[in-house]
């Protein structure tokens, strides 16, 4: 028969003629792959996969919430993919699934290949352009309708939905990782301080907070201080908390470009 071949998420979906969210079925998309799912209680991890070339079985943790289920298969069918061969057994926990983002790792490349499985672009872009904002009641309403969880789908808002925005997980020690669309490229998020929703929940006992806020609060630069941004933040997993970070207008990332562009003609003309 010979071991399966690599196929990427568009590829899968386009082999199964799969064209709406309600026809992802994780198991049959599987199976198309020569892997099994099957569901029990698992100790000390929420998914694992074991295999040879040709064949393998996916385990889920019959105790999960049916969308993590869903991410987890996902998940695993990214190892099978991209790391057949490399090792028999790969075995991952709720930390692989939040923490797993920002980094550039088979863990990372397995989650991100779970994203492009369960909202691929040409279902999600239009969803969530249609909604026309960015925070988590527009993040439940598309969890919803593709049936993953609020962290996966706030990450695929932020980088493939049309409004410039970021989502950064900080705990009591500061900011964990961070993903960002295009439009915010280059910023980096400061830990949450005083003046951020997130610092409210992180040191007090709110579950959920949103409203402008000043981009200082979250971002060092020059001209921060000149521009709102909106927040919403959410207590989440392992007491982190997830917040969104949405330019409703991109004055401020305009005069961003704007400002580095005068200041690297400055630095050159300095040179001479």
């Amino acid at each position: 028969m010979g071991a399966p071949i690599f196929k990427s998420a568009d590829e899968l979906l386009v082999d199964l003629g799969i064209t709406e969210p309600e026809e992802l079925d994780m198991e049959a998309i599987a199976q198309h792959c020569r892997a099994t799912i099957v569901y029990k209680p698992l100790k000390g991890c929420a998914a694992r996969i074991t295999g040879n070339e040709e064949r393998a079985i996916i385990t889920i943790d019959s105790e999960c919430r049916r969308e993590r289920q869903r991410f987890s298969a996902g998940h695993e069918l990214g190892h099978w993919m991209f790391d057949r061969g490399k090792s028999s057994l790969y075995s991952c926990d709720e930390r692989v699934f939040l923490n797993e983002w920002s980094r550039f790792n088979p863990e990372t490349r397995a989650n991100r290949y779970a994203s492009d499985l369960l909202m691929p672009d040409f279902m999600f872009k239009p969803r969530a352009t249609a909604l026309k904002k960015v925070d988590f009641e527009t993040v439940k309403s598309l969890a919803h309708v593709f049936d993953t969880s609020l962290t996966a789908t706030a990450i695929r808002l932020v980088e493939r939905g049309p409004l410039p925005s970021m989502l950064v997980c900080s705990s009591c020690d500061g900011v964990e990782w961070f993903v960002h669309g295009d439009g915010a490229k280059g910023l980096r998020p400061t830990n949450p301080g005083p003046d951020t929703f997130a610092h409210d929940i992180l040191f007090g006992g709110e579950k959920e907070a949103s409203g402008e806020v000043l981009a200082a609060a979250w971002f060092e630069h020059d001209i921060a201080d000149r521009y709102q941004i909106w927040e919403h933040s959410i207590r989440g997993f392992q007491d982190r908390v997830l917040s969104l970070l949405w330019w409703k207008t991109e004055k401020m990332l305009m005069d961003l470009d704007d400002y580095e562009e005068r200041r690297a003609a400055k630095r050159w003309d300095d040179r001479d």
